[in-house]
Parts: structure tokens; sequence; C-alpha cells
């Protein structure tokens, strides 16, 4: 079996791993996932250019978003998303 092929597999392990950690720890799976990739033109952006500033940047971290929400962000964009994501 190539190696890219045993590549493809870990990651894909790793990956289930990942969501399967999260749903049992967060128990929000989509949530996580819906926050991690927002709606909101605007935050999405945002985490865009943070994962390009900075490798270490991960969008599935709460405190990377907040981090990178405040330093892109203006703080009228912060305030009206809170807001519209605790619906």
């Amino acid at each position: 079996m190539p190696m890219s092929y045993v590549t493809m597999w870990g990651m894909l392990f790793l990956m289930a791993l990942g969501a399967v950690g999260e749903f049992m720890t967060g128990g929000n799976l989509i949530g996580a996932v819906r926050d991690a990739f927002p709606s909101d033109l605007a935050r999405r952006e945002a985490l865009e250019r943070c994962g390009q500033m900075d490798a270490q940047f991960s969008r599935f971290s709460q405190s990377d978003r907040d981090g990178c929400y405040r330093a892109m962000l203006p703080a009228s964009a912060r305030v009206s998303s809170n807001a519209a994501g605790e619906w």
C-alpha cells in the first residue's frame, strides 16, 4: 500500500477521533462546526485572515476565535455578531 493511502487514512482516522472527542466533551459537535465556520461574512473573513497570519491558529479553539475577533473586527461588529450568535 503506498504511503499516500496510509497518510490519508491516518488523517481521516484522526479527524474522526477528534470529532468524537469534541462530541463527548462538548456535547455539541454541530455547534462547534458552526462556530468554526460562521455564516457571518465579517467573522468568516476574520478567521481566514487569522489562519493566514498565524500557523498555530485553530478556528476550532474558542479562545483563538475570540482573540481573532478582538484583533480583526471593529467593536461594533463584535457586539452585533455576538448578539446574533446567542439565538
